[in-house]
């Protein structure tokens, strides 16, 4: 089975709260993707882990999975 999923380092717009932020985690679990999100809001770095579906992103790239 193939599972593509967006690299680490591409940035995205989180869907609640219109956010910047950016990939740095991937968590594949059976045929479910999870993103772990880095983005800065009120001076600090925070990290959120996210579906697909709660983001936008321009980034087209995605990386082929066989399992």
């Amino acid at each position: 089975m193939k599972i593509e999923y967006y690299q680490c380092g591409t940035m995205v717009i989180i869907s609640i709260g219109k956010t910047e932020g950016m990939i740095t985690g991937v968590k594949i679990r059976f045929d479910s993707i999870s993103y772990e999100i880095t983005y800065y809001y009120n001076g600090e770095y925070k990290t959120v882990w996210l579906k697909e579906q709660e983001f936008t992103t321009e980034g087209i790239k995605k990386i082929g999975y066989l399992k």
